[in-house]
């Protein structure tokens, strides 16, 4: 897990592009079949508001967490002894490194957001197969994402339960 950690944005689009170059593979030996282009179409929408909803959604964990920084009164300078362990967080390099991570899942997230509208706006009719790999990678940065931004909540709530 600290190896994916070190470097999650470059992870999940390594594993991407993995993952649509066995999918490529695979329709290649019509093993597998891209969807019609209306239905892809309407996927890409759909899959890109996700993306533009969940970063919402981060957003609003990372700007609590900056109202708890700015809130609190422990800092280096104070005693260890009477902070909580969720204060200690605040005022360590755990708490800039959390906030890294959350930045990046945002700019992940709209990052892929904009390509799907942007396949759609500008994507030549001929090539709208292409937005069924956009609709499986974006599946997957979404879920992913999501799911690191949840392993940072829960070890976020552990502080405070602690």
């Amino acid at each position: 897990m600290n190896t994916y950690f070190k470097s999650p944005i470059l992870w999940d689009y390594f594993l991407v592009t993995i993952i649509n170059v066995l999918l490529c593979v695979l329709v290649n030996q019509n093993l597998l079949l891209i969807p019609n282009d209306d239905y892809n179409l309407s996927m890409t929408s759909d899959i890109s508001n996700i993306g533009f909803t969940s970063a919402g959604f981060v957003l609003t964990f990372l700007t609590l967490l900056i109202t708890f920084k700015s809130s609190t009164t422990t800092n280096k300078e104070t005693g260890y002894e009477t902070s909580t362990l969720f204060n200690l967080f605040l005022a360590t390099g755990l708490y800039d490194e959390t906030i890294k991570h959350l930045k990046n899942a945002v700019k992940s997230l709209i990052f892929m957001a904009i390509i799907g509208y942007s396949f759609k706006l500008i994507l030549n009719p001929t090539y709208q197969y292409l937005t069924y790999y956009f609709n499986i990678s974006g599946v997957f940065l979404t879920a992913i994402t999501l799911w690191r931004c949840l392993i940072i909540l829960t070890k976020i709530l552990k502080m405070q339960k602690d």
